[in-house]
């Protein structure tokens, strides 16, 4: 199968139009002509998931993470990015990401958390609309199947995500009873005032900063009903995706490719010291 009608049934799962504006995904690397059978899946395009690309004998490489996330003028081997770059382009492997589009797109980053932690009744915390029938949009609120402490809470992502030194920290009164959810895959602290809004009784994202995270939980104490907040690895919270994505381009392509999920952690922290 050509590359291009690969990348087009892929956007036909992920459209481009539900990416965000500063976002740039789709096809990065590679030549739309070519044949495309082997499909390498990994959270980052660095240089040592590149490799197992490239020793795989991979065609295609589809990531979440952008090679770039701002405008380049050189793109030396000495450079982290051209150094995977030079590796994907030398094994004629082109590159495809899936950025804020698939964090939008049903069965995308935040239906697969949501999914890994049973959350039921789920919706977008912002609509863009509709794909496939299904609602798309950033974040998700829903509930839990059952009520429980805001440390169970915690323990439950610990137990269910992947795992990496950071496991889950928890902000708010570890008794505290929490059902319904609001979740952002990645640095979601922009969500925190929408997650209020919407009556999360807790907050599930990454990268929470100390101002925003403080602020946030401040307002809902004085608004009279407190949220709890657990941050877990960037890592962690969006590399579920793939326990649909393998799944949903497999089926979309039939037979016609092999797909292969990276074996490597591309999170970067290797300890915590207390």
């Amino acid at each position: 199968m050509k590359l291009k009608k690969v990348v087009e049934a892929i956007e036909e799962l992920y459209p481009l139009w539900l990416k965000e504006d500063w976002d740039f995904p789709g096809l990065i690397l590679g030549d739309g002509e070519k044949e495309c059978r082997k499909i390498f899946f990994a959270l980052d395009p660095a240089e040592k998931t590149a490799m197992e690309a490239k020793e795989w004998g991979a065609d295609l490489m589809v990531t979440h993470h952008p090679l770039f996330f701002r405008a380049v003028h050189r793109l030396p081997c000495t450079d982290p990015h051209g150094k995977a770059a030079s590796i994907l382009l030398g094994s004629d492997c082109a590159l495809w990401v899936g950025h804020t589009n698939v964090d939008s797109a049903p069965r995308g980053t935040n239906d697969a958390l949501c999914s890994r932690l049973g959350l039921l009744n789920t919706e977008p915390m912002e609509r863009k609309g509709e794909v496939n029938g299904l609602p798309a949009g950033m974040g998700r609120v829903g509930e839990l199947e059952r009520e429980m402490s805001l440390e169970e809470f915690a323990a439950l992502c610990r137990e269910k995500l992947p795992k990496t030194v950071q496991g889950a920290k928890m902000a708010g009164e570890a008794e505290m009873k929490v059902k319904r959810v609001a979740v952002v895959s990645g640095a979601g602290d922009s969500f925190l005032d929408k997650a209020i809004d919407l009556g999360a009784d807790i907050f599930l994202t990454s990268d929470l900063r100390h101002h925003p995270a403080l602020d946030a939980m401040e307002k809902a104490k004085a608004l009279g009903r407190p949220m709890g907040l657990v941050d877990v690895s960037h890592f962690s919270s969006e590399f579920p995706w793939f326990d649909f994505a393998l799944q949903d381009i497999k089926n979309k392509l039939g037979c016609q490719v092999e797909c292969r999920l990276s074996s490597l952690c591309t999170d970067p922290w290797s300890e915590i010291f207390i």
